[in-house]
């Protein structure tokens, strides 16, 4: 009878989850605009062009005055500091985004780079995190 139950609970749950809409990911809605910009070009949006959102998340500790530069196919965008996003916009196609920590001050030059398949019209959000072992790491989602 337990079994039993718990088979019912659970097949209602899934169903019920089902049916609830998933909130799609957007800007962050306490990020900065980035406070260094070295395309603005890249900033502006376009006919048939893919947004690719990148934010840096907040930082308490490390690396809290570091600057995070962003490039997009080799070619400097914006330097992002604590909690600012920036937003590019970018043709169609396969694009490498690198981020790399700027060696100034207590900050050690860290790279990570990931590959991009902009879509037209859709927006790809990337949120770029350190941790404590002086890693980058960048996670790409794409809605």
């Amino acid at each position: 009878m337990k079994r039993h139950l718990i088979g019912i609970l659970c097949l209602s749950v899934t169903a019920c989850a089902a049916s609830v809409p998933l909130p799609m990911p957007g800007p962050e809605k306490s990020a900065r605009p980035p406070s260094e910009v070295m395309d603005r070009d890249a900033l502006a949006p376009r006919d048939g062009a893919g947004a690719i959102v990148v934010l840096r998340d907040k930082t308490r500790f490390w690396r809290k005055r570091c600057i995070y530069d962003i490039s997009l196919d080799g070619q400097p965008v914006a330097g992002l500091r604590n909690g600012e996003q920036v937003t590019l916009y970018a043709d169609p196609g396969g694009r490498v985004l690198a981020v790399s920590i700027r060696p100034e001050e207590k900050c050690d030059a860290v790279s990570a780079q990931v590959p991009v398949n902009v879509v037209a019209s859709a927006t790809t959000r990337i949120r770029v995190v350190a941790d404590v072992s002086y890693a980058l790491h960048v996670e790409s989602t794409t809605y």
